[in-house]
């Protein structure tokens, strides 16, 4: 009986001894799985906050890129409106009473085309739709007046080209024909227009290409913190100043 009870007991001791091993792996397994859930979610925090760090780095670069384009654009059409405007002002201080083509000289070089890429303008849409409304043609605009200077360049040169003249100093004279003047006239009134074109909308490409640059500063500083100001020394010269 004795022997009997011995060998229960040691039966069970050996049961619980494999049962406390066996735990002990559970346990331990545990844990170990625990740690690595943490381990990894803590690794996917970190390069989440890496991808929104490159993200913002990103979408702050274009920021500055589109920035920069719009300088370079308003400062653009200042400056070819006052060069049309200055030819104006120089005939009339020196009491010339021409016509508006044989005063304003051709223009040259002209500014290259400012094109805005599709990945800024869609940065300026997640911002402010007020302001990408606003900005949205402004590259096709410049364009466009440029193209108008560049024509008139063009079409001025093609009509000079056809006559002589006896220079008084920097004033040519042309006496014309009767069918020399029927050439001259329509092709006058035409350079005549372009160069009221020109003027009129550099005059309003600018104010509204000012506006939408102010507005764009405003906005990357707000989200980006933006650490330049606009000051505009000169209606034609307008800089990006960094704030200390």
């Amino acid at each position: 009986m004795a022997a009997e009870v011995a060998g229960q007991v040691s039966t069970v001791s050996t049961a619980w001894a494999v049962f406390s091993v066996i735990g002990g792996s559970l346990v331990g397994a545990a844990i170990s799985a625990g740690m690595t859930f943490l381990t990894l979610r803590k690794n996917i925090a970190a390069a989440k906050a890496n991808r929104d760090e490159d993200r913002l780095e990103l979408r702050k670069a274009r920021g500055y890129s589109l920035f920069f384009k719009m300088i370079r654009l308003t400062s653009d059409l200042h400056t070819l409106g006052n060069a049309v405007k200055g030819c104006l002002a120089e005939a009339k201080e020196a009491g010339f009473d021409g016509l508006p083509f044989q005063v304003v000289r051709p223009i040259a070089p002209l500014p290259d085309p400012v094109k805005f890429a599709p990945e800024e303008m869609a940065l300026v849409l997640s911002l402010d739709s007020g302001l990408f409304n606003d900005m949205g043609a402004l590259d096709e605009l410049h364009k466009s007046t440029v193209a108008l200077f560049d024509m008139y360049n063009t079409e001025r040169a093609k009509v000079l080209e056809r006559f002589g003249a006896k220079m008084d100093g920097a004033v040519g004279t042309t006496g014309l024909t009767e069918q020399e003047k029927n050439w001259f006239e329509p092709r006058a009134f035409q350079l005549n227009q372009l160069v009221m074109l020109m003027l009129e909308r550099t005059e309003v490409d600018g104010k509204e290409a000012w506006s939408a640059l102010e507005k764009l500063h405003a906005t990357l500083e707000k989200n980006f913190d933006l650490k330049h100001k606009l000051e505009r020394k000169h209606p034609d010269m307008l800089q990006p100043q960094p704030v200390a």
